[in-house]
């Protein structure tokens, strides 16, 4: 577990200390993951002031307004493997790349091509349909009633339990993917 020791008066971000898991449904969890990814981009902030960089849930995006030579990405690489903030598979060094439902390129800007699994069977089904919705929100325009008639489905805490729809859910689902 983790815990945050303020700076005196507030002058400076607060300190965080080692945990392994951010516990699932408690208050602080996303407070305490700023604070930590906040401390993590400290070195990269310094080495490049002007860089973007933004982060949202576990997605990072950094860009510059030059592509990145092989020591800076070597730089950010280490910086945020120190951290534990880096997965390997998730790199995306060339164009296109995607960002929370987004691609981009080098001229453009446009929605990824999602494909929705509506057909759920257990708890991480749901969690992932939702997932999936959630970027596709925006884009389509799936209203905030469509969502709350699903959002009893993430109720549980094993990802293997069985859920099923009801018939309303099943008619909000069909309306959202039409």
């Amino acid at each position: 577990f983790a815990f945050t020791l303020p700076s005196i008066n507030r002058e400076a971000p607060a300190q965080r200390f080692e945990w392994t898991v951010l516990p699932q449904g408690m208050k602080n969890s996303p407070t305490l993951c700023q604070l930590f990814v906040h401390n993590a981009f400290r070195l990269i902030r310094a080495a490049w002031p002007k860089a973007i960089l933004y982060h949202y849930m576990d997605d990072i995006l950094i860009a510059q307004e030059r592509p990145f030579t092989e020591q800076q990405r070597q730089f950010l690489m280490h910086s945020l493997k120190q951290e534990g903030l880096i997965a390997p598979d998730k790199i995306q060094p060339t164009a296109p790349w995607n960002y929370l439902g987004w691609q981009i390129t080098d001229s453009q800007i446009r929605p990824q091509k999602f494909t929705i699994t509506t057909h759920i069977c257990t708890l991480h089904d749901a969690q992932k349909l939702m997932g999936d919705l959630q970027w596709l929100r925006p884009i389509v325009g799936i209203s905030n009633d469509d969502l709350n008639i699903l959002r009893p489905l993430l109720r549980g805490v094993d990802p293997a339990t069985p859920v099923a729809l009801s018939p309303q859910q099943e008619t909000a689902l069909q309306r959202i993917t039409e």
